[in-house]
């Protein structure tokens, strides 16, 4: 869960911020989100911050599933996060670990969907008592 709510959480902040972010002025207009100034002033906090937490949620959904596709993603967003605000700062770093972030939330999405079994709990359980049976 962390991971969906720290990639969704970074995909606000940098909408919340048209004049850091021009690609997502139009979208944070019509959510209403360019006029609130505590997210507008503490966006790159926030987008460290949400990706740091989108990142533990991947590590946890990887003990999970074991799949090395979303976490690589992830990584990497988390890398060029840390590239963007450290080194050399450019928006097109922030756009495309956005990008990776929420490919890897929409792929650890369809990674659960997957593991779930097909049937209801109970008729797990009622197929086992008739192979204990037998």
């Amino acid at each position: 869960m962390f991971d969906k709510l720290g990639a969704v959480g970074a995909v606000l902040s940098a909408v919340a911020a048209p004049c850091c972010f021009p690609f997502f002025a139009v979208i944070g207009n019509a959510l209403g989100l360019g006029s609130v100034p505590f997210l507008r002033g503490n966006a790159p906090i926030l987008i460290q911050a949400m990706t740091a937490l989108a990142f533990v949620g991947q590590m946890a959904s990887y003990l999970q599933h074991r799949k090395r596709g979303p976490l690589f993603i992830s990584m990497v967003s988390a890398g060029l996060v840390a590239l963007a605000y450290f080194l050399s700062y450019h928006v097109l770093l922030i756009y495309a670990a956005l990008a990776g972030l929420t490919i890897a939330a929409v792929w650890n999405v369809v990674n659960s969907q997957r593991a779930r079994p097909c049937c209801p709990a109970r008729n797990n359980q009622a197929q086992s008592r008739e192979i204990n049976q037998r």
